[in-house]
């Protein structure tokens, strides 16, 4: 697992959108949205439920970003 994965998981959710995240750390939306396929990936789980434009951790998710702000 790479450490910049989760950074970038924690920016989407802590500025609920892809795209915000994707602005903040000098990316585009479709690579902020590769990171997150394959953290979720790694992890084998979902961890974010998509909605339009907005995004939440889902219970799986909640508990990675608690480990991941560490």
């Amino acid at each position: 697992m790479d450490s910049r994965f989760l950074q970038t998981y924690v920016h989407v959710v802590e500025l609920g959108s892809i795209a915000q995240a994707a602005r903040h750390q000098g990316l585009t939306p479709a690579t902020v949205q590769q990171r997150l396929r394959a953290l979720e990936a790694d992890m084998g789980s979902a961890l974010i439920a998509r909605s339009g434009r907005t995004v939440k951790p889902i219970a799986a998710g909640t508990r990675i970003l608690e480990r991941a702000r560490n």
